[in-house]
This record gives structure tokens, sequence and C-alpha cells, in this order.
């Protein structure tokens, strides 16, 4: 599943998000990455799957009930690993090339 996760940029950025956020509905994330409702769909389905996120419900106004995404023990361990990997990135940007090494940041967006 890491690999999965690893060639999704979109799962990928919604877990930075949700870790710099603490946690997002459905509709934030959209707007704050600036993807389709399906893009999303598809992404949270996987991360809910492999436990990467968890929702969670917030009670609301009139009896609402929202869905906000967490990260899940799994997302924040393999952003722990991302972090180290990320910085090694940067330390090689000689060898790696530029471009390469701005492509990876643009994740950080």
């Amino acid at each position: 599943m890491i690999m999965e996760l690893l060639g999704h940029e979109d799962y990928l950025r919604i877990l930075l998000s949700l870790r710099k956020e603490g946690g997002l509905r459905f509709s934030q994330i959209e707007k704050l990455l600036g993807l389709n409702p399906t893009e999303v769909d598809r992404a949270l389905k996987f991360l809910r799957k492999g436990l990467w996120v968890v929702p969670h419900t917030i009670s609301a106004e009139k009896g609402r009930i929202l869905v906000e995404y967490r990260l899940g023990k799994r997302g924040a361990a393999f952003l722990e690993s991302f972090k180290t990997f990320t910085a090694d990135v940067q330390r090689r940007k000689a060898a790696l090339g530029p471009s390469e090494v701005a492509q990876f940041q643009s994740l950080y967006r």
C-alpha cells in the first residue's frame, strides 16, 4: 500500500494537509488543494481503507452531523518517515537535479 500511496500526489498532499491543519472536512480538502469531488472521494476511500486517515463525526447546529478527516496512526507514522526522506532529497539536490527537487517540494504548496 505504501507504493500506491507514493504513486499518487493527491494522496500525499491530503496527508500533508491533515498534518498541518489537524483535521479537515471533505469540502475543505477540495478547496484547499484545488481538487474536484471525484479526486477527493477516490483519495479518501484509499486513505480510509489503509487507515492512513480516520473519519471523525462532529455535531453541528440543527442536528447536522459533519465528518472531519484526521490522520490515523499509520498516516502519522508514514509522514514521520516521509519527513526524513524530504530532508534527504533537499540535501542531495546537486545529484538529483533542481527540477526534480522542485517537483517534490511542490507537494507542500
